[in-house]
């Protein structure tokens, strides 16, 4: 980013902030400036309302003026946003059953998201900590009597000296 493209940026949203003084020096500037065109219409003849007329025709209208100047100086996003965020709190403030019941459902629904992203993280989508997984077993034993199963480590010993497939 170039040095003038730079300044710009830090102008622009130093704009945002001062706004009531910059709107105050606006409007004396564009007073200044139709009064001058306004006292070069009356010398060269014209009436002190038809010179006045003039010179607004030649500025465009003050407001437009005053819009374009606006949109050039500042951020218009930014600043619409932090209108339509002014414009959400007052609304909020003013039916707090509302606020209270939009502020519930939000944090039920942004706990049930991450409390569901975290399951799937840890058992989908995150590696199992070892360095082969696709080569782990599991082993058991079903005792017919009670149908539990688990493999006892006396077993598993056994196993391992009976078959080579064992690494340990």
């Amino acid at each position: 980013m170039r040095a003038g493209q730079l300044r710009a940026l830090v102008v622009r949203l130093a704009s945002i902030f001062g706004r009531e003084r910059r709107e105050r020096e606006l409007a004396e500037e564009l007073e200044s400036h139709i009064q001058m065109h306004v006292d070069d219409n009356v010398r060269a003849g014209m009436s002190a309302a038809e010179a006045r007329r003039q010179a607004l025709i030649k500025l465009g209208g003050v407001a437009q003026t005053q819009e374009e100047w606006r949109r050039r100086r500042g951020l218009p996003v930014l600043e619409d946003f932090l209108q339509d965020l002014r414009y959400g709190a007052r609304g909020l403030r003013r039916q707090p059953g509302f606020t209270l019941i939009a502020v519930v459902t939000l944090s039920l629904g942004i706990g049930a998201n991450t409390a569901l992203f975290s399951v799937i993280n840890a058992v989908l989508l995150r590696p199992l900590p070892f360095p082969e997984p696709d080569r782990l077993v599991k082993l058991y034993e079903t005792y017919k009597p009670s149908g539990e199963t688990a493999l006892l480590v006396p077993n598993l010993r056994d196993w391992q000296e009976q078959n080579t497939v064992f690494e340990g």
